[in-house]
């Protein structure tokens, strides 16, 4: 076990259970072990263990780069600090670049459709028999994947960089968004670390105390649509648009006016070390990155690459480090160093997402329409193997779209699942060699070249022009085709009617695989969250072949006192009705009558802003409609007209998923201007994650039922039974014993996802330790023990019994006793 030093410099004095979190962090990353950290807190401090190797590094050849790059950064942040950016600007004189209107190609002639023919391909001699790259929905190809380690080639710096080992250990921190990581690279510029300089091998002046000061070095990546600086690739907006514009650009044939001038070169080497030492210099987040390529003028989603080995923080959103073709783009290993992924109670879910991929039959028709017009205008320009891949990708295509008309038109389930030997029945189907279409589809640009003529054509006629605005259908149709002809084994095709369309999805079932590079390279593996529990399903499922002794769960209580919280479970309404919303029982209007009773004489004894959140939209709309419509007395008064009486209400709608932030203003507004207000809300929509309920905009947290996935869905169908599957094949024991512990574990895996959900919305309430708040789950089963033992510890520790027998009305009186004691901070907002 490590030892545990006693400062970690945190900018402020930290709470205990901050410093008990920090502790066992430190001790995790030491251990070189993989652990899930669940702390309500929102803390998010890097302890000093990262300058541990560099203190034990003592040779001065290392110790003399070290002080020559600090000296470098250094001059670097004064600089930033005056202002000067003028002369740098000055000394840069750049001619103006002509940007031709289709990427890659010499500026054609207006008549000319010779730019959309494919360049002659042969794929004789593919190797078939070596180990084919998994295809990734970010459709990074072979060539791409060359080119970029080309440009690594042509990027020579300065002796510093040439000489660095990346052996110094980094820390890899991931979220799921920009503003996410935004907000760490604020927290990071707070936090001031010892230099691991030995004191005697410091270069600076001492005698006038000044030492060369070693500053945290961070980096921000991102993507080229976060990052892009070429104003005529930028305003594409679709990240695919602009992905591919940018490699266009950078293709061998293309003229050198027409290549992207801020592309890092040989000949713009003094620019790059310039970027780098900008970067560096002081903490900075993706939008500063962007500005420090502007001033500079070279493009920082590459001149970034060559700042990684010198980084000691990288951060970087899911898509980035989840995807094994994006590291090997940004040529970033995990190995030895350290993983944090954020916010992670959403992991093993965006993992699958990221691996997955949709298309429906209306895209599959105009693909196809697009493919069989440019094969036929073209036909006699096209090559020999060019001519016969385009038309084995349209038999492959029709094949897939004449099976998707059919389940349209017979009498099937409105979703369910596909096998892809009926997807390729199609006549001549079985004659494709998947691993040469999929090479052909990733190295000839066809989904480029198809695209362009079709936008040229239609600019010809003069007629139907095409919106440039959206992704082009043939790429969703390519990403689609790239997962089929190289499946996990854990991916699963599934149908779902919709409307007059059908769309046909390929679903990654079990993240477990993709993850499982990353763990098994890395130094460490933290997943951190303020809502992990239960977290039975990282343990069991995701690092179900991690040993025991490298994996940990650590769950940390709250900063609030237990006295800050009061939870309780409603079993039963105020008519005496039992309050059972499953699935098939919920739509019982006596119940939803006495729902809307209950919370109406809730809301008499909860002050200020209360939240409600329910199992879907659906169900929402349909409870809203009862409430208004069914009158509770014979002067025709509604339920809702009893609420708001009490608060006024106000709910969120599929319609308003757009504009949530004016339903949120307009709550907050409500609520400090002293009358009140209930917000209805859905478990897993706009409100449920992410937004701060803190204060007096969440006084309670009403929970009415449990938001059970759909079970009788063909993909959970699917989930359960891989789960299931997956279990009994890793249990031992008598035959009886391994299905019963196969179906115990599918029903756990069902539960924790239900409970998940509501343990973010739950969270939602309570954000700062003098924040005081009441949350009320209304269901009949929050009594059983087994689902209160998915809710955090710090929430079942403020967990008031409520017998079964007991009516509503001596529930609640507990309230009022509640919110007395804590009327007199009601307002005040310390945070």
């Amino acid at each position: 076990m490590a030892a545990v030093p006693e400062d970690f410099h945190h900018p402020y004095t930290p709470y205990d259970i901050q410093l008990q979190f920090m502790q066992a962090l430190y001790a995790c990353l030491e251990d070189a072990k993989v652990g899930v950290f669940e702390s309500p807190t929102g803390d998010e401090n890097e302890p000093d263990w990262i300058i541990e190797f560099a203190k034990r590094e003592s040779t001065r050849a290392i110790t003399d780069k070290k002080n020559e790059l600090e000296a470098r950064l250094a001059k670097t942040r004064l600089e930033e600090e005056r202002l000067k950016t003028t002369s740098e600007n000055a000394a840069r004189p750049r001619k103006k670049q002509k940007f031709d209107p289709v990427a890659g190609e010499p500026k054609p002639n207006a008549q000319s459709d010779s730019q959309f023919v494919l360049d002659e391909y042969n794929s004789d001699a593919e190797e078939l028999s070596m180990p084919t790259r998994r295809v990734e929905s970010d459709r990074l190809s072979a060539s791409t994947l060359a080119l970029l380690e080309r440009f690594q080639g042509q990027v020579s710096t300065h002796d510093i960089d040439r000489n660095a080992e990346d052996e110094e250990i980094k820390i890899f921190y991931c979220s799921r968004t920009h503003s996410q990581l935004s907000q760490f690279a604020s927290e990071l510029r707070r936090v001031t670390i010892p230099s691991s300089i030995p004191s005697e091998l410091n270069t600076g002046d001492k005698t006038k105390g000044s030492e060369l000061e070693e500053r945290v070095k961070h980096l921000s990546l991102g993507s080229r649509k976060a990052l892009c600086i070429n104003p005529k690739v930028s305003a594409l907006e679709n990240s695919t648009a602009i992905n591919e514009r940018c490699l266009d650009l950078q293709q061998h044939g293309v003229a050198a006016e027409q290549k992207c001038p801020y592309l890092p070169s040989k000949e713009n080497e003094a620019l790059s070390l310039q970027f780098r030492d900008h970067t560096l210099a002081t903490v900075k987040d993706i939008e500063d990155l962007g500005m420090v390529g502007k001033r500079i003028g070279i493009c920082p989603y590459y001149a970034s690459r060559s700042v990684i080995k010198h980084s000691e923080i990288v951060t970087l959103p899911y898509p980035l480090l989840l995807q094994k073709s994006a590291r090997e783009a940004l040529n970033l290993s995990v190995k030895n160093h350290v993983v944090i992924i954020d916010e992670a109670h959403n992991l093993m879910d965006a993992i699958s997402n990221i691996h997955s991929v949709s298309v429906t039959l209306s895209q599959l028709q105009t693909s196809l329409f697009q493919l069989t017009t440019y094969a036929r205008k073209l036909k006699t320009r096209l090559k020999g193997k060019n001519r016969s891949y385009v038309a084995q990708v349209i038999r492959l295509v029709s094949s897939i779209a004449d099976h998707l008309q059919s389940v349209l038109k017979g009498n099937t389930a409105l979703e369910g699942s596909v096998r892809a030997s009926d997807l390729m029945a199609g006549k001549g189907v079985d004659q494709i060699n998947p691993y040469k279409l999929t090479r052909f589809l990733q190295e000839s640009k066809l989904a480029r070249k198809v695209d362009g003529y079709i936008d040229f054509s239609q600019q010809q006629d003069k007629t139907n022009s095409r919106a440039k605005t959206t992704t082009p259908v043939l790429f969703h149709v390519q990403s689609f085709l790239l997962s089929l002809m190289n499946p996990s084994a854990e991916g699963r095709l599934f149908y779902l009617k919709v409307q007059d369309d059908i769309q046909l999805n390929y679903m990654l079932l079990d993240p477990t695989n993709h993850f499982r590079e990353i763990v098994e390279e890395a130094r460490a593996v933290i997943l951190a969250g303020g809502t992990m529990s239960p977290m039975s399903d990282y343990v069991n499922h995701l690092f179900s072949y991690v040993p025991s002794a490298r994996l940990g769960t650590f769950s940390y209580g709250h900063v609030i006192p237990p006295e800050n919280l009061m939870v309780m479970s409603l079993p039963k309404g105020i008519d005496g009705l039992e309050f059972d919303f499953t699935y098939d029982a919920r739509d019982s209007e006596k119940m939803v009558m006495d729902l809307g009773k209950t919370v109406a004489t809730v809301c008499d004894v909860i002050p200020d802003g209360i939240v409600a959140f329910f199992p879907s939209y659906d169900y929402l709309s349909r409870v809203l409609s009862t409430w208004k419509n069914r009158p509770i007395n014979p002067k025709g008064d509604s339920i809702l007209g009893l609420i708001q009486q009490r608060k006024t209400v106000l709910w969120e709608s599929r319609d308003t998923t757009g504009r949530s932030e004016e339903l949120l203003q307009e709550y907050s507004n409500t609520v400090n201007s002293g009358s009140g207000a209930l917000l209805l809300s859905v478990i897993g929509g706009k409100l449920s994650e992410g937004i701060n309920f803190s204060d007096r905009l969440g006084r309670g947290i009403l929970v009415v039922g449990l938001p059970f996935p759909n079970i009788r869905s063909a993909v959970w169908q699917a989930k359960i039974k891989h789960i299931e599957e997956k279990t009994y094949q890793q249990s031992s024991g008598p035959e009886a014993s391994k299905q019963s512990i196969a179906k115990a574990a599918g029903r756990d895996f069902y539960e924790n996802a239900c409970m998940r959900a509501v343990n973010q919305s739950i969270g939602r309430a309570i954000r700062h330790r003098n924040d005081y708040a009441a949350i009320v789950l209304i269901d009949k089963r929050y009594n059983k023990p087994d689902i209160q033992g998915k809710l955090p510890a710090w929430i079942r520790q403020s967990l008031v019994s409520s017998p079964t027998q007991t009516p509503v009305r001596t529930i609640v009186n507990g309230l009022p006793k509640f919110f007395a004691g804590h009327a007199k901070g009601s307002t005040r907002n310390d945070h």
